[in-house]
This record gives C-alpha cells, structure tokens and sequence, in this order.
C-alpha cells in the first residue's frame, strides 16, 4: 500500500537564478512525501486554496526544485483536503500512477496520469504562467496590498524592525509598477501616516509624487508628512509647489497660511 505524509506547504519559483525569489514568480504547493522515494505535489492558488489536480515527482526533482514555507499559514478547510488525501489515497501499482482521492468538496478525483519526468515539467510550466500573472497591475497591486498587510501585523506583533523593512522594500518596488499605482502607494502613505509612522509615510508619499510630479494632491500630502516629521521648511516648500499648479486648491492654501501664522518657517 502506498503511503502518503503530508509534509506542509512548499514554493517554487520563475527562475532558479533568481536574485531575489521572494520578491516575484513564487507559487505555492501543498507537498505529501511517500514510502517509494517520490513526492506528491498540488497547487495552491494565489489566495491559497487548492487549484489543480496531484502530480508525482522523483524526490531528487524535488528537492532540486522546491523550497519548504514554514510560515505560511492555510484556511482550516484547505488542511482539511490535505490531510483527506493523505488518508483516502489508495493502493495502486506505480505505473501509471493514479490516485483516487476526494476534492474540497468531497467529490471524486482522478489526476492526470503522468510520469514523474512530465510533472516536473508541469510544475514548471504552471510555475511560469503562474509567474506572470502576478506581473499583471491587477495582481501587481494585490501582492504590494498583501504585503503591506504582512507589515501592518508585524507591527502589531511588536516586530516594528522587520515591517519597517517590508514597507521600506514595498516603497522601492520597481518590477511591474505602472502609473495607476500611485493611488496604491497614496493608500499606504496616508494609513502609515494615521499609524503615527511619518518617515514610513513619507516613503510611500513621495513614490506617488515620483510616478505622479504633476499631482497637486500628492505633493499636499507629502507636505503634511514633512510637517508631522517637523520639517518645516519642506512643508512650505511642497505646499507651494501644490499650489502653483492648482491656485484653487484651498486645504494647502489654508495650511500654508496656518504654517506661516505659527512662525515655524521663514516667511
């Protein structure tokens, strides 16, 4: 009878040369290793729910390919499948391999049968499309969203070290950044802003006016940052680049005058 242990969650990536994996192409596999020296594997969709059929590898592919994810947490119904499949998985002979296991739902499933050469390959290609995708801006703006959330629990865990370098790292991404982004990176800015973390803000603020020199309202609200870091000058100073290319803009008018009146910059 064949074995299966689930042994968790596993990535892949686009490229094994890759400089820096963790920052695009990783796709997520549920892994069970068997009692043959190969290994199960299943994809998991970007919001880490079970998508696509089991495939077997060699261990040696495996282990070459795949990098274990201790810290990814998945929803109780998706452990559930797991370990469903590591219980109903039967005896089969090795080739062709076949399993006949219960989906999410509790229905029959039958994968495709493959050898362990071909799953690789799947993998990979599915790796790839996967890789993708996620350079689309719909989903360029759900990772940068996510992330941005990692950082805010992690602060709220107490671990401010590594949020702040999560959001110094989000401020400074450049793959697949357009410019209907900036309202991505306003968002962050003006929640940092409220969370009482100006310079992190100030990051965040002055990507927007990066992507955006002509935006009036960017350039305001990078000047509220500076006036909260009490940086008056530079307050003043963005506040009239603001208002020289929106006369009507009055919130920067009034502040202005209000900056002025309270003889924190020279006049």
């Amino acid at each position: 009878m064949l074995h299966l242990e689930f042994k968790g969650v596993y990535s892949t990536f686009e490229s094994e040369q890759s400089s820096a994996p963790a920052e695009q192409g990783k796709r997520y596999w549920l892994v069970w290793f068997t009692d043959n020296d190969t290994v199960m594997i299943q994809a998991l969709s970007t919001q880490l729910t079970v998508a696509g059929a089991q495939y077997r590898l060699r261990i040696e592919d495996f282990m070459h390919r795949f990098m274990e994810e201790p810290d990814v947490l998945l929803q109780p119904q998706v452990l559930a499948h797991a370990h469903l499949v590591e219980h109903e998985a039967r005896s089969l002979p090795d080739e062709p391999y076949k399993f006949v296991l219960k989906d999410k739902h509790g229905g029959d499933v039958t994968p495709e049968l493959v050898s362990s050469s071909e799953a690789l390959e799947i993998a990979r290609r599915e790796a790839e499309k996967f890789a993708e995708e996620q350079k689309t801006p719909e989903n360029v703006a759900k990772n940068l969203k996510a992330s941005f959330e990692e950082a805010l629990v992690a602060l709220e865990n107490g671990d401010r070290r590594n949020a702040l370098k999560v959001l110094t790292r989000l401020a400074d991404s450049k793959e697949g950044i357009v410019p209907e982004h900036k309202h991505v990176f306003a968002d962050f800015g003006s929640n940092l802003r409220k969370q009482k973390l100006p310079a992190a803000a100030l990051q965040h603020q002055l990507r927007v006016v990066e992507m955006s020199p002509e935006d009036d309202h960017a350039l305001f609200n990078v000047a509220r940052v500076y006036y909260d870091m009490g940086d008056f000058g530079n307050t003043i100073r963005y506040l009239n680049r603001a208002i020289s290319l929106n006369k009507n803009l009055r919130p920067a008018q009034r502040f202005l005058e209000y900056v002025r009146s309270e003889g924190r910059s020279e006049k």
